[in-house]
């Protein structure tokens, strides 16, 4: 069984903090692969169960 990939890239925001966005969900990596190519994306393909780690690790405010 193979896991979906997820489009994801940085954006930085005006105050110069990073901000993990997903573009898109892709059945394989090669798809999200061509994906990226054909937008023009600096991001990268990761496992769709990787990516909840990858993107949770934010400090709450307060």
């Amino acid at each position: 069984m193979t896991s979906a990939f997820a489009l994801v890239m940085t954006v930085f925001l005006i105050t110069g903090e990073p901000q993990n966005v997903i573009t898109g969900i892709y059945a394989s990596k090669e798809s999200c692969l061509r994906a990226r190519d054909e937008q023009k994306i600096s991001g990268e393909c990761l496992p769709l169960k990787k990516v909840s780690l990858y993107l949770n690790n934010e400090i709450p405010a307060g």
